[in-house]
């Protein structure tokens, strides 16, 4: 179980399964208020053509090398 969807089922376990519950939830001041809903609420940030070709050229290296050492 990943730790969003261990921090998913504590909420729901705390709103007594409730899933709306969880999504009203007003309690802003627990730690695990911003990841109840299961997302980290995050956005990914814009990359231009050449970060996402120099980001796809070291992944392709470090699966290589993954698979060189195995």
């Amino acid at each position: 179980m990943s730790a969003l969807a261990a921090i998913r089922e504590k909420c729901l376990d705390c709103c007594c399964g409730n899933r709306n519950e969880v999504k009203r939830c007003a309690i802003q001041t627990c730690a695990l208020w911003p990841y109840r809903l299961g997302k980290t609420g995050r956005t990914r940030r814009p990359m231009t053509e050449e970060q996402k070709a120099q980001a796809t050229a070291r992944l392709m290296l470090a699966r290589a090398r993954k698979q060189a050492v195995a």
